[in-house]
């Protein structure tokens, strides 16, 4: 089979696109880069952004596929991220399958499926270290400092029940945030966080923070589990810069906050040749199993 083109299927752990689940939102993400990357890309979902290319195919659909040029891209890892048993058996029949680590890893998959990780902060249960498969999408025509007169807090649980908590109760709360029509609720956060002073995030993996440290927020995330500082900022690329991690380190935050959009810029790069490796690797993988 000469210049053969591989069709890449991408399983969203969600029927229909959701911009507020980090699951969800890389996985469409990660399918439209592989269409931009000029490849047959598709997103298994009812629908995708609106300014993304990749086809949908929706849920319940019955696909045929030939074995030697498909690959299912799956989501795995711990937490709301993978739903596997919701995967029909016609997507679980194909026998080529890449495995996406996009939270720490609780069950091992088969040897013969490659295995990818979104960053270094989720671990795999051998303490391994898979290629990096990552993506991203940010707006930053909306989320950007606008230089405006800043006062008081704003603060968002994520689900949390801080024991200590940092904000006061007269505190702006944006856990209504997701009540708020899809179309006006990122102007609405660039709104907020350009005129609070301070975000207080009880979680340290919600990109909320980074999207508040872009306009210039000083932002403070709070960890709901024992996670070390060293670790974190070491291993969670988006977050090493205009992000406190508790109170104590506000300094870094404040003194840092320039760095936040290049830091980003930087990632992106990263995260688009980590894609074309998977794309590249993908080739030659497929080629050697079926002697094309």
């Amino acid at each position: 089979m000469e210049d053969f083109k591989i069709n890449f299927i991408t399983y969203s752990p969600f029927d229909h696109y959701i911009d507020y689940v980090g699951g969800v939102m890389v996985c469409h993400s990660l399918a439209n880069s592989l269409h931009l990357l000029g490849e047959n890309s598709y997103i298994y979902s009812n629908s995708t952004k609106s300014t993304y290319n990749s086809q949908t195919i929706p849920y319940g659909t019955s696909i045929e596929f030939d074995e030697r040029n498909t690959i299912l891209i799956m989501p795995t890892g711990a937490g709301e991220h993978t739903y596997e048993s919701r995967i029909p058996d016609v997507l679980n029949s194909i026998p080529n399958k890449i495995r996406w680590l996009i939270n720490d890893q609780v069950k091992t998959s088969p040897p013969e499926d490659p295995l990818y990780r979104y960053c270094d902060y989720f671990k795999t249960i051998d303490s391994s270290s898979p290629p990096k498969l990552s993506s991203i999408d940010i707006e930053y025509d909306i989320f950007y400092n606008k230089n405006i007169s800043r006062s008081g807090t704003c603060f968002y649980s994520k689900g949390q029940t801080p024991k200590n908590p940092l904000h006061h109760s007269s505190d702006l709360c944006l856990d209504n945030i997701y009540t708020i029509p899809e179309s006006e609720r990122n102007l609405y956060l660039s709104k907020v966080f350009n005129e609070k002073e301070y975000f207080i995030c009880y979680s340290h993996r919600s990109f909320t923070a980074v999207l508040a440290a872009l306009c210039g927020c000083i932002v403070i995330v709070v960890p709901y589990d024992d996670t070390p500082y060293e670790y974190w900022v070491k291993n969670f690329p988006t977050m090493r810069y205009g992000i406190a991690y508790g109170r104590d380190r506000i300094d870094h935050a404040i003194q840092t906050t320039h760095l936040v959009k290049d830091n980003l810029e930087s990632f992106e790069k990263e995260c688009n040749l980590s894609i074309t490796n998977m794309r590249d690797n993908s080739y030659k993988w497929l080629t050697n199993k079926y002697n094309l």
